[in-house]
């Protein structure tokens, strides 16, 4: 077998690849326990390949005992790809890559086979016993309420969440949830798999790992057999395990011993789903003789960006101490960009996409995937080719979406009582269940309100209100989409009653007017209800069929969680602000010492950093969703270690470098919100703003900017 250092000659002689000293100490780690952190852009992909390739031909390893493991299919078909691409003329037999989820249901389906027990997959079927048609008939029969979209996912959130942390159903209550009587459905949920149906056990995506832990733990011999076949077991992105998948881990890895765990601690961003970082930093305390080392060299970013980054989730108490470092040159400072409402803010990344010769190294990324529908809305008009990374994007199949279609519809013809039974609830229609059943049994070629006014005996002021609504739905046909939008919402009082609505379901009421907010965005300029109906159809479709442009000249729209994992030459951060990101449970939280959520937060925000190679610009509003908003935290760290408060060599003097300050400019301030400035005097150390709402005041100019308490705004 060759040594160490013919094995690395070899590599770079046959592949091309060149690896440094710390990427070399972690491939020839011998055996036993091992810890990489590696930072981003550090080149663990290339690590990991390398180190199986090492196993094989250095330590003469059986590739069919070598398991490597990771979260997602499309990182373990990277790996397999990668491998078989650069080491395939070298390795002839085959490795196992898999995903955590593949390789559970592969035990389960295994012993399920051999112990004769029927069983059928929910989690993607469609009709009566699929998952979430399962949850929805429990959730309203136990709770005697419907269930919408927006609850149903985040009932199915908390299950996933109660499975993959193993958490007992005494401690469910402790779970921070609204779902009302989530025991009683959890537990429902659990007997309808067993019991539904007689001899066949159904199972959801999640018991694939519940069931193959219990099966392991209870079948000394089945886990002997696995211990055996994978005495090298080596696990990628460790750091969006969750507990039971750590739990699955370490169980098939614990006869060998041979575990090779890489990681970040610094990206781990999917608590939602149980995943922690607190795996990888107790990793010395569970395995004593665990060796740890750190890859902190990014061939990624800029000097720039790696030294802002590094600094920024040094913010961060629980992780590991890394100083992330690159050898890249210089280019772009990090921009930070102040908009005062949220179309100027696209305009603005429109009219920087225009400029650029080529987009298709260009990633504009957000919170939440609502963020995407104006995006897309802008880049087809402005006939920029776009690919979306989260094409299940359930935006155009939301309620708040199908009731604004529906009052156009009725505004059409008020004579359709099936529309009116969906809307009567939804607006001050003052119309009861009882006379919507008296109006299915009249003459349907006449309005609605004129056989309500008819109802005998009805008092004066009902006639009347019901002749008012009749000729509100007329105007209402007779707008514009967006003013009939802004009609159907204030006016109608549609969204005072969603907010009653999300208040008693617990449901959030920003997220409601997010979705009202978009659909204004997209009616802007339109004439007719029909051209707007026409449109969203159009921007369903397009985003729908986005994915064949993965590979062209197209702008990548993702969330940030989606976007771990990539990298882009240009990436764009939008929608920065207070109550997105950070959200606003983190915020709570923080404000009550508890410090996990926002370090979470934080995490996502550097994921979103981290994915630029050379060109990275954080964009935030003052107005959002017709809310004034406050920029983010986060773009206040940036900004900070970006343009420290400081002198200039020890006198008296204010930096005025970081942007214009000059009569007629517009800014930001931290407190008082947008302006224009007025006075701008240096030597009287002066500045007067006229605010948009709260008129003008008067400011140290010094303590303004070495406070870093103004920011420009476009």
């Amino acid at each position: 077998m060759l040594e160490d250092q013919r094995f690395f000659e070899c590599l770079e002689r046959e592949t091309g690849v060149i690896l440094n000293g710390m990427q070399k100490q972690a491939i020839c780690h011998p055996k036993g326990p091992m810890l990489l952190l590696a930072t981003p852009g550090a080149g663990k992909t290339t690590v990991l390949n390398a180190r199986i390739l090492y196993l094989i031909i250095r330590l003469g390893v059986n590739p069919e005992n070598i398991l490597a493991l990771t979260f997602s299919k499309a990182a373990a078909k990277e790996m397999s790809d990668r491998f078989q691409r650069v080491y395939g003329q070298l390795v002839k037999q085959r490795v196992q890559f898999s995903t955590i989820h593949s390789f559970s249901y592969n035990i389960v389906r295994t012993y399920f086979y051999e112990k004769c027990i029927a069983y059928s997959l929910i989690e993607n079927e469609q009709g009566v016993n699929s998952k979430n048609s399962v949850l929805k008939r429990l959730y309203e029969s136990i709770n005697q309420m419907v269930l919408t979209e927006d609850k149903l996912e985040e009932l199915a959130n908390a299950i996933c969440f109660i499975k993959n942390s193993m958490m007992k159903v005494s401690d469910i209550e402790m779970l921070d949830t609204k779902i009302k009587d989530l025991v009683l459905i959890y537990e429902a949920y659990e007997n309808y798999k067993k019991n539904a149906h007689p001899g066949i056990i159904l199972i959801d995506f999640d018991d694939m790992l519940t069931l193959a832990n219990r099966i392991l733990e209870e079948n000394p011999e089945i886990l002997s057999r696995y211990q055996k076949q994978f005495p090298f077991v080596l696990t990628d992105e460790s750091q969006d395990n969750s507990f039971i998948q750590n739990k699955i881990i370490e169980k098939v890895a614990k006869l060998s011993n041979n575990l090779f765990v890489v990681g970040d601690d610094d990206q781990s961003i999917f608590g939602f789903r149980s995943a922690n970082p607190k795996y990888l930093l107790d990793f010395k305390r569970v395995h004593p003789g665990a060796r740890i080392l750190m890859m902190e060299q990014n061939y990624r970013s800029t000097q720039e960006i790696v030294k802002v980054t590094n600094e920024f989730i040094s913010g961060n108490q629980q992780r590991y101490l890394k100083t992330m470092f690159t050898e890249n040159p210089s280019d772009k400072s990090i921009q930070i960009k102040s908009f005062e409402y949220a179309h100027q803010q696209l305009n603005y990344v429109i009219e920087e996409l225009k400029k650029k010769k080529a987009i298709g190294q260009t990633a504009l990324l957000y919170r939440n995937n609502v963020s995407a529908i104006k995006l897309i809305d802008h880049l087809d008009s402005a006939n920029l080719p776009f690919y979306v990374r989260d094409s299940g994007n359930k935006f155009f199949n939301h309620w708040v979406i199908k009731d604004i279609i529906n009052f156009m519809r009725f505004s059409y013809s008020d004579k359709n009582v099936g529309i009116l039974e969906i809307l009567h609830t939804k607006f001050d229609s003052y119309i009861s269940k009882q006379q919507i059943e008296y109006l299915k049994h009249q003459d349907q070629t006449i309005s609605v309100f004129d056989h309500l006014a008819d109802i005998p005996n009805l008092p004066a002021f009902r006639k009347k209100n019901f002749l008012e609504l009749k000729r509100q739905f007329k105007k209402l046909n007779e707008m514009n989409p967006l003013d009939a939008i802004r009609f159907i919402r204030k006016e109608l009082n549609y969204e005072k009653k969603q907010e009653e609505f999300s208040e008693r379901l617990g449901l959030s009421i920003e997220g409601i007017r997010g979705i009202l907010a978009t659909l204004e965005s997209i009616a802007q300029g339109m004439k007719t209800l029909k051209h707007f109906a026409d449109r969203l159809k159009h921007l369903e479709q397009l985003m729908r069929e986005s994915v064949v442009n993965k590979d062209d000249n197209s702008v990548t729209l993702s969330t940030l969680h989606s976007a771990k994992g990539l990298e882009f030459e240009s990436v764009y951060m939008l929608d920065l602000v207070d109550g997105i990101l950070p959200n606003r449970e983190s915020i709570k939280s923080a404000e009550m010492k508890k410090i996990d959520s926002l370090e979470e937060e934080r995490r996502l925000f550097y994921v979103g950093m981290t994915r630029a190679k050379k060109e990275l610009e954080l964009l935030t509003v003052e107005n959002l969703n017709d809310q004034d908003v406050i920029e983010s935290q986060f773009v206040g760290e940036v900004r900070e270690i970006l343009c420290p408060g400081s002198s200039q060599n020890g006198k008296d003097t204010v930096n005025l470098t970081t942007f214009k300050l000059e009569k007629g400019a517009n800014i930001r301030h931290k407190a008082f919100g947008i302006g224009r400035i007025t006075v701008a005097d240096v030597r009287l150390d002066l500045l007067e703003v006229n605010f948009r709402k709260l008129g003008v005041k008067q400011f140290s100019l010094k303590v303004c900017l070495e406070g870093n308490l103004v920011s420009s705004v476009l």
